[in-house]
């Protein structure tokens, strides 16, 4: 049985996925996730927050929610989940 997104190429589809309701054609939203999955900046991105969350670290990024959350805790508070 296949399943949707491939697990080889997961990635790619799910922001290929988010980008296709603004762009012209299916095609145009791959070609275009794949120069964001392929760039080495954005690989070396994902590598540094996957580090962080492995070593239990807050990754620090806006984009993820409980870190961004952790960051901005105080003391005397709980971070929000």
């Amino acid at each position: 049985m296949s399943s949707y997104p491939p697990r080889d190429d997961r990635l790619r589809h799910l922001i290929a996925q988010e980008i296709n309701p603004h762009v012209a054609s299916w095609k145009l939203s791959f070609f275009i996730a794949d120069g964001i999955i392929t760039s080495r900046a954005v690989r070396s991105e994902l590598k540094r927050i996957a580090e962080d969350h492995a070593a239990g670290q807050p990754s620090g990024d806006r984009n993820c929610e409980h870190c961004w959350n952790a960051q901005l805790a105080t003391p005397d508070k709980e971070p929000r989940a």
